[in-house]
């Protein structure tokens, strides 16, 4: 018998939020960003319509969506109570699966391991805590279905564009055109926006872009590095620039975001 094999990295960095939302209003309508890194909901009651990226989704109780890095949602309320659960956490080295992929109906069964991984991160900190809480989430992504892109359901235009973006994430300092990237992968403009559009469904300079700012608001809400030294960490020559794409990406200025969590 074949043994089994070697399991690989850790993915988990961190976990940042676990929580358990409930909005009563019928018809409230929203408007939002994911947050940084990856963010994963389920719908435990109501309905909701929303867009995501320009694809139009309906979520109903037992749907999960999978979020990545400040993706701008907008819905309403179609049944209340709307009752979901959310968790939030970094993953660097965990691609998120296609965009196609994203949206996984029918995951009912999962709302007792929610419910696990918040009784567990509402516990006293301790290292015991710690460790049911990244158990409980890795069962949790293993039961949603949704395969990481670069794993076997992802497909070949998906596994294009994570490849792309790995290396993009690496050289995060440096920003890139559409051309620089069809020389660097030897693709034409148009393999290049195919493949970004399938796995996430914007055009690949937007995707450049969210990671930028993603990567910038972790850096504003979490490091100690002035707007000048976070705007050149992520590939921007002005820090003026870096300001007006912040705030139309994240809805205020990174100096105002920043005095706000103080």
């Amino acid at each position: 018998m074949p043994s089994p094999a070697a399991i690989g990295p850790f993915p988990l960095e961190s976990i940042r939020l676990v929580e358990r939302f409930e909005r009563t209003d019928p018809g409230l309508a929203f408007t939002a960003t994911s947050l940084p890194g990856h963010l994963i909901h389920l719908v435990v009651s109501g309905e909701v319509g929303q867009t995501c990226n320009g694809l139009r989704q309906r979520l109903t109780p037992g749907t999960v969506v999978w979020y990545h890095e400040d993706e701008w949602v907008e819905g309403r309320v179609l049944r209340a109570p709307w009752v979901y659960y959310a968790v939030n956490f970094s993953a660097p080295a965990l691609n998120p699966p296609d965009f196609g992929q994203r949206l996984q109906p029918g995951r009912k069964a999962l709302v007792p391991l929610f419910a696990q991984l918040l009784k567990a991160w509402q516990s006293p900190p301790s290292w015991e805590r710690d460790c049911l809480c990244q158990s409980h989430l890795l069962a949790l992504i293993a039961g949603t279905g949704a395969a990481p892109a670069g794993g076997p359901a992802a497909t070949p235009a998906g596994k294009l564009w994570w490849e792309i973006e790995a290396w993009a994430r690496r050289h995060i300092e440096q920003t890139r055109s559409l051309g620089e990237l069809c020389a660097r992968f030897g693709r034409s403009p148009n393999t290049i926006a195919r493949a970004c559009r399938e796995a996430v469904g914007v055009a690949p300079m937007k995707r450049l872009k969210q990671i930028r700012l993603s990567l910038a608001r972790g850096l504003v809400q979490h490091s100690d590095l002035n707007m000048t030294e976070i705007s050149q960490r992520v590939g921007y020559a002005r820090v003026h620039e870096f300001s007006r794409d912040y705030r139309k990406a994240h809805g205020r200025p990174p100096t105002t975001e920043r005095n706000a969590g103080a």
